[in-house]
């Protein structure tokens, strides 16, 4: 089990990284079945074409208004940030979208069985992707190690790192770009008919599989084992930064 350190940090950069987005390319595809919006749905997230990717999914969830009632942010379930009101294509842009791409560059499924049933219907799939559950971890791992290394109580270089997530063309990307293996995860996609189309609702265990365990909770034996032993370091490198305050000149 990870200690209150290393889940109070791997919390703010999951909650930094994992809602990244990118840009959405050309119009929409028709879908007429429920497989047809869940082929059409998860091509689109490949591509990232989230117009085609936002009509046949539930990925909008609301927006969020100004006192004068001019939309100020949009909320997605997956690839949120650079959906927003006004985005520049400037640097954070491209860092998304580089980030965004190599999530998906392996990304592939399976359909199987369909029940449908009136207006609703459930689709069996197989999704297999890289293996991204360590990606978060070494992560982490990097940061607590900044931490450790700096004077004081590293809490500043923390800020640094996370103002500079989306521009780490060395670290966060480095990670995902060293991800090993893959992984299949078999899920059951539900959707809905809306208006007279299907559409993919996008739930934790779909949105999961599709980004390869990006947004793990626990992580291999060997990066548990190292964040244990970096907190433990940090709660010691804490301690001692305590003393030194209280008796300066013991």
């Amino acid at each position: 089990m990870k200690k209150a350190a290393g889940r109070g940090i791997l919390t703010i950069v999951i909650l930094s990284l994992c809602m990244t987005a990118c840009g959405g390319k050309g119009g929409a595809a028709k879908a007429g079945t429920p497989a047809d919006a869940v082929e059409t749905a998860l091509e689109a997230v490949k591509e990232l074409d989230f117009k085609t990717c936002n009509q046949y999914t539930d990925n909008y969830v609301k927006t969020y208004k100004n006192w004068l009632g001019i939309p100020t942010e949009r909320e997605y379930r997956i690839f949120n940030e650079l959906q927003q009101p006004g985005m520049k294509r400037g640097s954070k842009f491209k860092a998304n979208k580089r980030f965004a791409e190599e999530v998906v560059r392996n990304l592939s499924w399976n359909l199987g069985e369909v029940r449908r049933q009136g207006d609703k219907a459930e689709i069996d799939l197989e999704i297999t992707n890289t293996d991204m559950t360590d990606v978060m971890g070494n992560y982490t791992i990097h940061i607590m190690e900044d931490m450790i290394k700096v004077d004081g109580t590293g809490l500043r270089q923390l800020v640094r790192s996370l103002s500079e997530i989306d521009y780490d063309k060395g670290r966060v990307l480095t990670y995902l770009e060293q991800a090993e293996g893959t992984r299949t995860e078999a899920v059951t996609a539900a959707l809905y008919q809306k208006d007279g189309e299907w559409k993919l609702h996008l739930d934790e265990p779909l949105i999961r599989a599709v980004m390869g365990n990006l947004n793990a909770e626990t992580y291999s034996e060997e990066v548990e084992e190292r964040l244990e032993h970096l907190e433990a370091e940090y709660e010691r490198k804490m301690e001692q930064w305590g003393e030194e305050i209280l008796f300066p000149h013991k």
